[in-house]
């Protein structure tokens, strides 16, 4: 018995040991599954937060506000058309009805909603897919900014952590801020001030109860709920907005009712370039971001463009040109034209119409090569004055053939057929008569015709033959024509056109400022003769159409076959407006000529926008008066006075110098040339010119060749321009150089633009 009973013990004391045996390897197990299950999450978390966004690097593209100079919105640009706003400018009621409708427990929650979880985890699973997300606003926000709209488990795990991150980082109040900022509404609209603009034509910040119910009611089904797809689909996600709202205390039960009962007033969509104003200005003004800081920045960096365009002028210019082709298309056969007006001191453009078809894309005024006619013997008429001609110099009015080579000749002709004898310069210039100014283009020289032509900023390809005395050339664009009319206007100096004044960001911090480059490109003496005889055109020649326009001055054009015609004309120191008018496939008209065509638009124009400009000009200089410095009795003590060659534009570390283009020094009244250079304070110029000699700065050298009176001083035997050249070919700088520079250019002046298609070049 001993023996059965030890047998026993000793059976369950193996028993007993084995089993402890396996608890401890069942708990070695464990622990080791646990440890590996573990690490395995912890690896898996760490590839997972490898693959979120950094939260605080995203920047959402905004689009670029392009502005008047009289603060009217001309375009926005972009591919997302987002505007951001504050959240303290976004309604109440708007950021009520999103909490309602896409999240309503947005405040209590940590970025996940475990309830809308569970929700629409029971949901999927009945439905056999991925349906529901139970996202909350947060979750919406690190889906559409950081993430993809794939539905996978992946990135929904992923939307779950950032979210959870963003919560970390932000306030309520800053995500609900980019959430109202980012989402998509629809119809093109990023964010609410976008979709408030496009669906009710106004800022967000005016939008009623209603109007912000249907807006937080979108994002759910942007395209399905869009008022300009579906109405009375969104004005049924509207109630129901409304509904929830008044449910959750938001509203009462009256306001819901009243605002059920308000029409959706929806204006109608528009999108892109359809949406500008002065199309074509904004057009020209887009290339100019473009060509500085690229597309992505033009379509998404929330730049302010600032432009020199009045829109007051512009739409009288608009007016002028359509409605005037319009009514005469069918009796001259014209259908095209185009009008660019220009301020002579600056190179701002006032106006610019590229067509007579308002959704036409061809911009006339910059990319048209047309022929000019008569409007280009200003050049010819120019060189001789310079060359020591004078108004009353009388030239041959008679009928000469010229060699065309292989044996042809040219017989040019006047366009009234009349001929003999003589006339004086100014008649010529008045009359427009055609031997005169080819007489006097050979006597001067045709290049020396192009050489001023370029001065005065005609950058189109000119070739050095005798009938560009009277326009004979491949064609010139009118923006060229109206800057070279600005130096007339301006007393010798040439002024590059622009079209932008300041470039800030969305935060209103400024990225450039664009001022007028100044070159006295001829002298006062010449300038003011060429001034006169344009004068006697309006008052006893081809322009006298133009003579209602106080002070006017201006040079009609004509080509053979009348397949252009012209007007630039100009009241000194006021307005420059060129006007073409013609066909694109370049057929003739039926008896158009410059005066008959193109000096009615140019006077309705003119007399509605001389108005505007002396308005704008006595406010400026109102607000001037107000800043002006005090008297130097009663400026602090300390204060340095102004040096000789001051500028009344410098301002804080900016200043603005006179430079004589040859030496790069402080220009004298002796210098030729010189122009207006901007200088940071401090490196600005302090010593005056050593090659033209002259110590007097505190007058502006006035005439850049000195004359008397009656007769312009020959030349000097070496003359200085600046000009601009392809920095690849040494050509004039064309429309395809992707580089530029500026140089000083001796005696010979080069005629040829460089045309070579640079971007299609290999290195």
């Amino acid at each position: 018995m001993r023996t059965n009973s030890t047998s026993r013990r000793r059976n369950n004391k193996n028993r007993r040991s084995a089993v402890r045996s396996f608890v401890t390897v069942l708990q070695i197990a464990v622990l080791l599954s646990m440890g590996v299950l573990a690490g395995t999450a912890l690896g898996w978390f760490a590839g997972l937060s490898r693959t979120l966004p950094d939260i605080n690097a995203f920047e959402a593209p905004e689009a670029t506000l392009v502005y008047s100079s009289d603060g009217v919105l001309l375009g926005r640009v972009f591919r997302e058309n987002r505007t951001n706003v504050a959240l303290k400018d976004i309604p109440k009621e708007l950021r009520e009805a999103t909490v309602a409708i896409e999240d309503k427990r947005f405040y209590e929650h940590s970025g996940v909603d475990m309830r809308g979880v569970a929700r629409a985890v029971y949901a999927n699973i009945r439905g056999q897919r991925m349906a529901q997300g139970g996202s909350t606003i947060t979750q919406q926000l690190a889906r559409n900014v950081y993430l993809t709209q794939r539905k996978t488990i992946q990135r929904k795990l992923q939307e779950i952590f950032l979210a959870i991150l963003i919560e970390r980082n932000f306030s309520k109040d800053r995500i609900l801020e980019l959430y109202l900022n980012q989402i998509f509404y629809g119809s093109g609209a990023f964010g609410v001030q976008a979709a408030s603009r496009i669906y009710f034509g106004k800022d967000v910040q005016g939008l009623n109860l209603s109007e912000c119910a249907l807006i937080a009611g979108l994002p759910q089904k942007p395209s399905g709920y869009s008022p300009h797809e579906n109405l009375n689909a969104a004005v049924g996600r509207r109630n129901t907005v409304l509904a929830t709202m008044a449910d959750l205390g938001y509203i009462t039960e009256q306001q819901q009712a009243e605002a059920r009962e308000q029409q959706a007033k929806i204006v109608p969509r528009r999108s892109g370039r359809t949406t500008y104003k002065a199309p074509h200005f904004v057009d020209y003004v887009n290339q100019r971001i473009k060509e500085r800081y690229g597309e992505d920045v033009l379509y998404g960096g929330g730049l302010r463009v600032y432009t020199t365009l009045n829109w007051e002028m512009q739409q009288a210019a608009e007016k002028a040109l359509r409605v005037q082709i319009s009514s005469k298309s069918k009796t001259y056969r014209a259908t095209e034209g185009c009008l660019i007006a220009l301020d002579p001191n600056t190179g701002g453009i006032l106006a610019m119409v590229g067509s007579v078809d308002p959704e036409s894309h061809y911009n006339r005024c910059t990319q048209a090569g047309r022929q000019p006619g008569s409007a280009f013997k200003v050049f010819v008429y120019t060189a001789a004055l310079a060359d020591g001609w004078k108004p009353s110099t009388r030239l041959p009015n008679t009928r000469v053939s010229y060699p065309a080579g292989r044996g042809r000749t040219w017989n040019p002709r006047n366009y009234d057929g009349r001929y003999g004898g003589s006339v004086t310069m100014d008649t010529a210039v008045a009359k427009s008569i055609n031997l005169p100014a080819i007489y006097t283009a050979k006597k001067v020289g045709v290049k020396n015709v192009i050489k001023y032509a370029r001065l005065m900023g005609v950058r189109s390809p000119l070739e050095p033959y005798l009938p560009i005395a009277i326009g004979g050339i491949p064609g010139v664009h009118p923006i060229e024509m109206a800057s070279a009319y600005c130096t007339f206007a301006n007393d010798g100096i040439y002024t590059e056109p622009i079209g932008i004044s300041k470039i800030t960001n969305s935060r209103g911090e400024t990225q450039a400022e664009f001022t007028p480059d100044l070159q006295q490109v001829i002298s006062k003496n010449v300038s003011r003769n060429m001034d006169q005889m344009l004068r006697g055109v309006v008052t006893k020649g081809t322009g006298t159409g133009a003579a209602s326009v106080a002070e006017a001055r201006g040079k009609t054009g004509t080509t053979n076959n009348e397949r252009d015609v012209w007007f630039i004309g100009y009241v000194p120191k006021k307005i420059v407006c060129a006007v073409w008018v013609g066909n694109d496939n370049n057929s003739s008209m039926r008896g158009a000529t410059g005066g008959g065509l193109c000096i009615p638009v140019w006077r309705e124009f003119m007399s509605k926008a001389i108005p505007v400009y002396n308005e704008v000009k006595t406010k400026a200089e109102q607000a001037a008066s107000k800043n002006k410095p005090k008297p130097a009795d009663e400026q602090p003590k300390g204060d340095s006075p102004p040096t000789e060659n001051q500028s009344d534009d410098d301002d804080g570390d900016v200043v603005r110098r006179r430079i004589c283009t040859q030496s790069d020094m402080l220009a004298t009244s002796t210098c030729p040339h010189w122009r207006t250079k901007t200088f940071t304070k401090g490196t600005e110029p302090i010593e005056t010119c050593s090659v033209h000699g002259g110590t007097d700065i505190s007058i502006p050298p006035e005439d850049s060749n000195p004359a008397s009176a009656d007769r312009e001083a020959p030349a000097q035997d070496t003359e200085y321009v600046t000009i601009t050249v392809c920095s690849q070919s040494g050509l004039l700088a064309g429309r395809y150089c992707p580089r530029t520079k500026r140089k000083l250019a001796v005696e010979d002046v080069p005629t040829q633009v460089c045309n070579i298609r640079h971007d299609q070049m290999r290195e």
